[in-house]
């Protein structure tokens, strides 16, 4: 029987288990032959760049850097810049196999080609059902995504789940700030980016039911310049994130940013919350005191997803002319970007003595 089955070899689960596979026997399972694959923008801050091993650093992982953002709304621009680098756009895939190769390096096994199908538990333990086998376990972690097999299992499930759409052309574009465009015409509860990557550009949007065309005819894309699209949902909510035995990290426990659907960084610092409980739990041989595990990681990150989810739901239902008077407060800030924290928005403008609402 394996001490660790962790559902899922994208960055959260990779990296979960090069922290675990220390301590004790892991084992990852990957529905893909490999790892990468996966839909995200793959614009980093700072802040996960610092936490990323050094050998998953090397060259070749940063496309771009930019400074700053610029969002555009009801006819205005409102800018805010960094002295130094706000966020690294990455190339998703060298960052998720670089992940999958530390953590084999660190001890942990992948099994790639194994879809879990179910998750059942007993007394002794928790064990994943794949098309060709079942992996029994002391522990399991679920780092499944938007789409969790494991959080089905225990019945955690999202607030809401948008959707990611993200198109690229192979015009390159070395500008130093990202573009973000608020329509509530067309995306009530989401907006547009443009995103530069240097040797390509990425044009993406988020939120309900929206699709390939318009993110094509809001950006005048047309299908002879897209050299490639993807597409996934995003979790949005606060939910349960662990059981006996169990727990829930990344896109699979809704640890994402509200604002923005991002949650490479959120999944990370979890994931060293996770590992914490995981590794205490295996020393005592307890696994029914997984709560210690929500406790953690809500203390880093509960505050600013729930200000965001407030967030969410206050812009979807104001008027333009209230967004409007908002916009202007916003724009009263746009000098102290150093100030804010673009992980950590709503808490870093708390602190400087304001509230965007």
């Amino acid at each position: 029987m394996h001490d660790l089955t962790i559902v899922g070899a994208g960055p959260v689960g990779s990296y979960l288990a090069s922290l675990c596979a220390k301590k004790i026997g892991v084992t990852v399972l990957e529905e893909d032959s490999e790892a990468g694959k996966k839909s995200c923008s793959g614009l980093v801050s700072p802040r996960l760049m610092e936490m990323l091993p050094q050998a998953v650093k090397k060259s070749g992982l940063v496309e771009h850097m930019v400074k700053g953002a610029i969002i555009h709304f009801m006819g205005k621009e409102f800018e805010f810049r960094k002295s130094g680098t706000a966020a690294y756009v990455l190339d998703r895939d060298a960052l998720d196999k670089r992940l999958a190769d530390y953590a084999l390096s660190k001890g942990a096994e992948i099994r790639y080609g194994e879809k879990a199908l179910s998750v059942s538990f007993s007394r002794d333990c928790a064990s994943v059902k794949t098309a060709r086998h079942v992996f029994e376990s002391k522990m399991l972690a679920g780092c499944d995504g938007a789409r969790s097999v494991v959080s089905r299992s225990l019945g955690s499930k999202p607030n809401e789940v948008l959707n990611g759409i993200i198109a690229y052309t192979d015009v390159s574009d070395n500008s130093d700030n990202v573009e973000m465009w608020f329509d509530k015409s067309l995306v009530k509860d989401g907006f547009f980016w443009k995103i530069p990557r240097g040797d390509q550009t990425e044009f993406g949007c988020i939120g309900h039911a929206l699709s390939f065309p318009v993110l094509k005819k809001f950006f005048s894309l047309d299908d002879k310049v897209i050299s490639g699209r993807s597409a996934s949902p995003v979790p949005v909510g606060i939910a349960k994130t662990y059981a006996d035995r169990t727990i829930l990290v990344g896109d699979a426990a809704c640890q994402t940013k509200p604002w923005s659907g991002g949650g490479i960084t959120y999944g990370m610092i979890a994931a060293k919350c996770a590992a914490e409980t995981i590794c205490k739990a295996s020393e005592k041989g307890k696994f029914d005191g997984f709560y210690e595990y929500e406790s953690l990681w809500k203390e880093k990150l509960y505050e600013d997803i729930r200000a965001g989810i407030m967030m969410r739901e206050f812009y979807k239902d104001l008027e333009l002319k209230a967004l409007g008077s908002i916009m202007d407060r916003i724009e009263s800030m746009k000098h102290k970007g150093d100030d804010i924290d673009f992980d950590f928005p709503v808490s870093s403008i708390m602190k400087m003595g304001g509230f965007l609402l």
